[in-house]
Protein backbone atom coordinates (compact mmCIF):
# COMPACT_ATOMS: atom_id res chain seq x y z
CA UNK A 1 0.00 0.00 0.00
CA UNK A 2 1.56 3.28 -1.15
CA UNK A 3 -0.04 6.46 0.19
CA UNK A 4 -0.14 9.74 -1.69
CA UNK A 5 0.55 13.02 0.10
CA UNK A 6 -3.09 13.80 0.82
CA UNK A 7 -3.58 10.35 2.36
CA UNK A 8 -0.50 10.88 4.50
CA UNK A 9 -1.92 14.20 5.74
CA UNK A 10 -5.23 12.56 6.61
CA UNK A 11 -3.76 9.54 8.42
CA UNK A 12 -1.35 11.59 10.50
CA UNK A 13 1.65 9.50 9.48
CA UNK A 14 3.75 12.66 9.23
CA UNK A 15 2.38 14.28 12.41
CA UNK A 16 3.78 12.39 15.39
CA UNK A 17 1.89 13.38 18.53
CA UNK A 18 -0.80 15.36 16.70
CA UNK A 19 -0.39 19.03 17.65
CA UNK A 20 1.69 18.31 20.78
CA UNK A 21 4.92 19.56 19.19
CA UNK A 22 3.21 22.49 17.47
CA UNK A 23 1.78 23.65 20.81
CA UNK A 24 5.16 23.25 22.51
CA UNK A 25 6.71 25.48 19.87
CA UNK A 26 3.99 28.08 20.29
CA UNK A 27 4.51 28.05 24.05
CA UNK A 28 8.26 28.55 23.65
CA UNK A 29 8.05 31.32 21.03
CA UNK A 30 5.26 33.19 22.84
CA UNK A 31 4.26 35.23 19.79
CA UNK A 32 2.54 38.51 20.54
CA UNK A 33 -0.89 39.51 19.29
CA UNK A 34 -0.76 40.46 15.61
CA UNK A 35 2.11 38.10 14.80
CA UNK A 36 2.11 36.66 11.30
CA UNK A 37 3.09 33.03 10.76
CA UNK A 38 3.66 30.79 7.73
CA UNK A 39 3.56 26.99 7.43
CA UNK A 40 5.77 25.79 4.56
CA UNK A 41 4.61 22.55 2.99
CA UNK A 42 1.27 22.94 4.72
CA UNK A 43 -0.51 19.99 3.08
CA UNK A 44 -4.23 20.26 3.79
CA UNK A 45 -3.64 23.16 6.18
CA UNK A 46 -4.14 21.44 9.54
CA UNK A 47 -1.44 23.44 11.33
CA UNK A 48 -2.66 26.69 9.81
CA UNK A 49 -6.19 26.12 11.10
CA UNK A 50 -4.97 24.93 14.50
CA UNK A 51 -2.67 27.87 15.16
CA UNK A 52 -5.13 30.45 13.85
CA UNK A 53 -8.00 28.97 15.86
CA UNK A 54 -6.21 28.29 19.15
CA UNK A 55 -3.86 31.27 19.28
CA UNK A 56 -5.72 33.85 17.22
CA UNK A 57 -2.73 34.71 15.03
CA UNK A 58 -2.58 35.49 11.32
CA UNK A 59 -1.45 32.16 9.90
CA UNK A 60 -0.87 31.18 6.28
CA UNK A 61 0.37 28.13 4.42
CA UNK A 62 2.05 27.35 1.15
CA UNK A 63 1.92 24.01 -0.64
CA UNK A 64 3.59 23.14 -3.95
CA UNK A 65 1.32 20.18 -4.73
CA UNK A 66 -1.67 21.58 -6.59
CA UNK A 67 -3.63 18.35 -6.15
CA UNK A 68 -3.28 18.47 -2.37
CA UNK A 69 -4.21 22.15 -2.35
CA UNK A 70 -7.33 21.38 -4.38
CA UNK A 71 -8.39 18.82 -1.78
CA UNK A 72 -7.77 21.39 0.96
CA UNK A 73 -10.67 23.44 -0.40
CA UNK A 74 -13.00 21.00 1.37
CA UNK A 75 -11.73 22.35 4.72
CA UNK A 76 -12.47 25.69 6.44
CA UNK A 77 -10.18 28.69 5.82
CA UNK A 78 -8.73 27.17 2.66
CA UNK A 79 -8.23 30.73 1.35
CA UNK A 80 -5.37 31.04 3.86
CA UNK A 81 -3.42 28.53 1.80
CA UNK A 82 -1.48 29.40 -1.33
CA UNK A 83 0.22 27.46 -4.08
CA UNK A 84 3.92 28.10 -3.82
CA UNK A 85 7.44 26.71 -3.78
CA UNK A 86 9.80 27.01 -0.82
CA UNK A 87 12.47 28.55 -3.05
CA UNK A 88 10.17 31.36 -4.21
CA UNK A 89 7.61 32.05 -1.51
CA UNK A 90 4.84 34.52 -2.38
CA UNK A 91 5.53 36.85 0.55
CA UNK A 92 7.47 40.04 1.05
CA UNK A 93 10.80 40.71 2.75
CA UNK A 94 10.71 40.54 6.55
CA UNK A 95 6.98 39.83 6.50
CA UNK A 96 6.76 36.89 8.90
CA UNK A 97 7.30 36.63 12.65
CA UNK A 98 7.57 32.87 12.52
CA UNK A 99 7.71 29.99 10.06
CA UNK A 100 6.89 26.29 10.43
CA UNK A 101 8.55 23.42 8.61
CA UNK A 102 6.74 20.33 9.87
CA UNK A 103 8.14 17.22 8.18
CA UNK A 104 9.02 19.34 5.17
CA UNK A 105 12.59 20.71 5.39
CA UNK A 106 14.05 17.21 5.14
CA UNK A 107 12.24 16.81 1.81
CA UNK A 108 13.76 19.94 0.28
CA UNK A 109 16.33 19.21 -2.43
CA UNK A 110 18.31 22.39 -1.71
CA UNK A 111 17.90 23.20 2.00
CA UNK A 112 20.49 25.98 2.00
CA UNK A 113 18.61 27.84 -0.75
CA UNK A 114 15.35 27.32 1.16
CA UNK A 115 16.91 28.68 4.36
CA UNK A 116 18.12 31.70 2.40
CA UNK A 117 14.52 32.35 1.35
CA UNK A 118 13.41 31.88 4.95
CA UNK A 119 15.94 34.50 6.00
CA UNK A 120 14.47 36.91 3.46
CA UNK A 121 10.91 36.48 4.70
CA UNK A 122 11.49 36.36 8.46
CA UNK A 123 11.69 39.52 10.51
CA UNK A 124 14.83 40.10 12.60
CA UNK A 125 14.66 37.79 15.64
CA UNK A 126 11.87 35.84 13.92
CA UNK A 127 11.50 32.17 14.78
CA UNK A 128 12.06 29.21 12.49
CA UNK A 129 10.21 26.15 13.86
CA UNK A 130 11.28 22.75 12.54
CA UNK A 131 9.78 19.42 13.55
CA UNK A 132 11.25 16.60 11.55
CA UNK A 133 13.05 13.29 11.30
CA UNK A 134 16.71 13.16 12.30
CA UNK A 135 19.35 10.43 12.48
CA UNK A 136 20.40 9.19 15.89
CA UNK A 137 22.64 6.76 14.07
CA UNK A 138 23.93 6.90 10.50
CA UNK A 139 22.64 9.81 8.36
CA UNK A 140 21.00 8.78 5.09
CA UNK A 141 19.20 10.03 2.01
CA UNK A 142 15.89 8.18 1.77
CA UNK A 143 12.81 8.60 -0.39
CA UNK A 144 9.12 7.82 -0.06
CA UNK A 145 7.66 9.51 3.02
CA UNK A 146 11.16 10.38 4.20
CA UNK A 147 13.89 12.44 2.59
CA UNK A 148 17.22 13.55 4.00
CA UNK A 149 17.80 12.12 7.47
CA UNK A 150 20.56 14.28 8.93
CA UNK A 151 22.19 14.12 12.35
CA UNK A 152 21.44 16.63 15.08
CA UNK A 153 24.91 18.11 14.67
CA UNK A 154 24.49 18.52 10.91
CA UNK A 155 21.07 20.16 11.27
CA UNK A 156 22.33 22.66 13.85
CA UNK A 157 25.47 23.41 11.82
CA UNK A 158 23.36 24.06 8.72
CA UNK A 159 21.11 26.48 10.58
CA UNK A 160 24.05 28.33 12.10
CA UNK A 161 25.76 28.67 8.72
CA UNK A 162 22.59 30.34 7.44
CA UNK A 163 22.55 32.96 10.22
CA UNK A 164 20.23 31.23 12.69
CA UNK A 165 20.93 30.64 16.36
CA UNK A 166 19.51 27.39 17.71
CA UNK A 167 17.41 28.24 20.75
CA UNK A 168 15.87 24.84 21.46
CA UNK A 169 16.37 21.20 20.51
CA UNK A 170 14.00 18.61 21.98
CA UNK A 171 13.69 14.93 21.16
CA UNK A 172 10.25 13.43 20.46
CA UNK A 173 11.30 10.05 19.14
CA UNK A 174 8.75 8.35 21.40
CA UNK A 175 5.97 10.06 19.44
CA UNK A 176 7.48 8.85 16.17
CA UNK A 177 7.60 5.28 17.44
CA UNK A 178 3.96 5.51 18.51
CA UNK A 179 2.94 6.89 15.11
CA UNK A 180 4.76 4.21 13.15
CA UNK A 181 3.49 1.57 15.56
CA UNK A 182 -0.08 2.65 14.84
CA UNK A 183 0.58 2.46 11.11
CA UNK A 184 1.97 -1.07 11.49
CA UNK A 185 -1.09 -2.03 13.55
CA UNK A 186 -3.49 -0.68 10.91
CA UNK A 187 -1.68 -1.52 7.67
CA UNK A 188 1.12 -3.98 8.52
CA UNK A 189 4.92 -3.74 8.60
CA UNK A 190 5.21 -4.18 4.84
CA UNK A 191 3.08 -1.07 4.27
CA UNK A 192 5.37 0.97 6.51
CA UNK A 193 8.49 -0.05 4.60
CA UNK A 194 6.69 0.41 1.27
CA UNK A 195 5.81 4.01 2.15
CA UNK A 196 9.28 4.73 3.51
CA UNK A 197 10.80 2.97 0.45
CA UNK A 198 13.47 1.37 2.59
CA UNK A 199 14.07 -1.80 4.60
CA UNK A 200 14.63 -2.83 8.19
CA UNK A 201 18.43 -3.05 7.87
CA UNK A 202 18.80 0.54 6.70
CA UNK A 203 16.34 1.80 9.31
CA UNK A 204 18.29 0.10 12.07
CA UNK A 205 21.46 1.81 10.87
CA UNK A 206 19.80 5.24 10.68
CA UNK A 207 17.98 4.93 14.04
CA UNK A 208 15.37 7.49 13.05
CA UNK A 209 14.44 9.98 15.71
CA UNK A 210 12.07 12.92 15.70
CA UNK A 211 12.85 16.37 17.01
CA UNK A 212 11.70 19.93 17.50
CA UNK A 213 14.21 22.63 16.65
CA UNK A 214 13.51 26.31 17.23
CA UNK A 215 15.99 28.73 15.74
CA UNK A 216 16.05 32.52 15.75
CA UNK A 217 17.08 34.67 12.81
CA UNK A 218 20.17 36.60 13.77
CA UNK A 219 20.31 40.32 13.12
CA UNK A 220 23.06 40.94 10.58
Amino acid sequence: MIMNKAEVCNTGVCRPGGFTITDRAMEFCNFTKGAKLLDVGCGLGATVRHVAGKYGLDTYGIEKDAEVLAQAKAYPQSDWLRLGDALHMPFGDREMDGMFFECSLSKMKNPDAVLSEVTRILKPDGYLIISDIYARGQPAQLCGLLGRVASREELCRQLQSNNFSVELFEDYSDLLRATWGQMIFEYGINALYANLKTDCCKMRAVKCGYCLIIAKKECI
